[in-house]
């Protein structure tokens, strides 16, 4: 039982406040007669206590109990402790400052306490009951309705995450590309390196067969030329270079090029390894610790391959989800606004 249905089920108690006895337990015999559950305490601490471990749909208290400070401040507790509770104030005084004090304090009604006012007063408090339970029932309504929309939306999310990995396996099935991969295309992948030894080993291990398209540019100034005329989608730059910097050549290309996966690197030599970083917001991230082959750099560059491929399907499966079921889910909101304004007109 969740804490919303815990307290529809309990709308019906009611405490009851007052020092007088005689007060309390004729309050209490009336409301118990009108078919409440009635805690009546002649003690504001146990009280106060009572606000704390248990839901009432209504308090009642006499504003001089323990004394009229004492009632404002505990009328500001149980309002603040349990904002759904409606408080009433009962009060033999009528003086304006007094009622305004209650009604500060977030009293909902001051009923004057006397023997002519017990059936206005037990009405009163049957009707805040009910008022209190229906918003209880309202509220959770709403809440179920909400936690169903969520997951009507999870559900065809799920629908269309399978109809694109279903649509994949079918291609694959017939040796064609996946259509997340069509989408996604050739990979343009610029490298930008003085030397020619390591662009060989990735034209091999990176084949236009394997949706690769490699570019190849010898310094900083070509390779911003070449970025110009087709932007890369992903950037292997060599740190040091004849003109410029890797940083600066990086940092100039992914400038235009937001999208650009970006990576800087210092080759291995006979006496060292390498090392591979990639660029994330002017932040490095360490890929290849001891870069030794061609082989190293062309496996990430392959797990990249995967990744993008992945954001492609899931773009896709998205605009699956908006395509087919965007009409249903601004039909669900509708419904859901509809059902508010009805509710709150019969608060």
């Amino acid at each position: 039982m969740t804490v919303q249905e815990a307290k529809i089920s309990s709308a019906q108690e009611v405490l009851v406040l007052d020092a007088e006895v005689n007060v309390l337990r004729a309050v209490e015999s009336v409301l118990l007669e009108a078919g409440l559950t009635v805690t009546a305490l002649a003690s504001s601490e146990r009280a106060f206590d009572q606000v704390l471990n248990r839901f009432f749909s209504v308090v009642l208290c006499d504003l001089d109990t323990p004394s009229l400070d004492g009632a404002i401040d505990f009328i500001r507790f149980v309002r603040d402790k349990s904002p759904s509770t409606a408080v009433i104030a009962m009060s033999r005084r009528t003086s304006f400052d007094v009622v305004a004090s209650a009604f500060r304090a977030g009293a909902a009604d001051v009923m004057p306490e006397n023997r002519h006012s017990v059936l206005p007063l037990r009405d009163r408090v049957v009707k805040a009951s009910r008022d209190v339970q229906t918003a209880l029932g309202r509220d959770q309504l709403l809440a179920e309705f909400a936690d169903a929309n969520d997951e009507l939306v999870r559900k065809l999310m799920e629908l269309s995450g399978r109809a694109t990995e279903l649509e994949d396996k079918l291609l694959a099935n017939d040796n064609e590309p996946s259509s997340s991969a069509s989408r996604l295309g050739a990979l343009h992948l610029l490298v930008v390196d003085d030397q020619p030894d390591l662009v060989k080993a990735l034209e091999k291990a990176l084949p236009p067969d394997k949706g690769w398209r490699l570019q190849h540019a010898q310094s900083g100034g070509e390779a911003l030329d070449s970025a110009t005329q087709t932007p890369p989608q992903i950037l292997v730059a060599k740190e040091s270079l004849p003109d410029l910097t890797g940083s600066m050549v990086v940092k100039t290309i992914k400038a235009s090029v937001p999208s650009l996966v970006a990576m800087l690197f210092v080759p291995p030599t006979d006496e060292k390894e390498g090392e591979l970083k990639m660029v994330d917001q002017s932040r490095l991230h360490t890929l290849i610790p001891r870069f030794k082959s061609a082989a190293d750099l062309a496996a990430r560059l392959s797990e990249v391959r995967d990744a993008l491929h992945r954001k492609a399907r899931e773009r896709r499966h998205v605009k699956i989800f908006q395509t087919q079921y965007l009409e249903i889910l601004q039909r669900c909101h509708r419904l859901q606004q509809q059902l508010e304004a009805v509710l709150n007109e019969k608060k």
